[in-house]
Parts: C-alpha cells; structure tokens; sequence
C-alpha cells in the first residue's frame, strides 16, 4: 500500500446508485437479498429523495431525484433504468484531502457538507477513472 497517498482513503462509506423509482428500488433490495432498507429521506436542497440498504461493511444509497431539472434527474435521462452513480469513501481530514488533491492536479468538485453533517467533495469523474468519487470526512 502506497504510504504518501495523495487522499488517505479510509472505509467505502457507501455506494450511490441513482433509481428512477425509489420504493420499487427499495423493495427490490428488501425483497430479493432481504436487506434492512431505511424510511425515505426528503433533501430538498439536493432535489432528491434517498433511502439507505444497510449491509454488514457498507451500505448502498439509492437516490431518486426530486425535480426534473437536477444534475441527478438528468443522469436518469441518460441512464433511463437507473445505474451506479458515485462512491463514497472516507478520509480522517476532507481539508486536508481537497488540498492534497488539488496539488495532485486532481479536480475537486461540490465542496460541502452531508445530509448528516459530515464535509465532503467529489473527485471529477474524468480525473478519477470515469467514476465520481465522494470523499467524505470519517464520522
């Protein structure tokens, strides 16, 4: 393992997976792998509703959007069934990770803080393999 990572990577925090239909996908998850799925959670200030499915090492966050306009209805646009959106891991200091980042020539995205008050960003998918990444401070 690389000692002097630009992002010291912690745990996969979760997997986000966009759905155009948010209790068809949790039922799905709870009927076919008989996974614990969470109450819906309203984030009207990211225009989506999300539910979390509880694992034994991780979670996956399926998220649907809420207004036609958003940055995540139109990922369901292009993906009509839905897909693999971001993935989270964590790190100790998000600060410090952004600064490394950005030194790394990496681009930092969406700079903010969780649902649940944790700071974060996002790699830009094209510096990151074609995947969005979030990077999210450990809780």
């Amino acid at each position: 393992m690389n000692k002097n990572p630009a992002i010291p990577a912690g745990d996969l925090d979760h997997l986000s997976i966009a759905v155009p239909d948010l209790k068809a996908a949790a039922e799905f998850y709870r009927d076919t792998f008989g996974c614990e799925v969470s109450d819906p959670i309203d984030l009207p200030e990211r225009n989506m509703r999300i539910v979390y499915v509880t694992l034994a090492n991780t979670k996956i966050e399926l998220m649907e959007p809420t207004d036609s306009s958003s940055t995540l209805a139109k990922f369901i646009e292009r993906n009509p069934d839905g897909g693999l959106h971001h993935i989270c891991l964590t790190t100790p200091d998000v600060d410090i990770a952004a600064e490394q980042a950005t030194a790394e020539k990496l681009r930092v995205i969406g700079k903010g803080t969780s649902h649940h008050g944790r700071a974060l960003f996002f790699l830009h998918p094209k510096d990151a393999l074609g995947t969005l990444i979030e990077i999210e401070e450990e809780n």
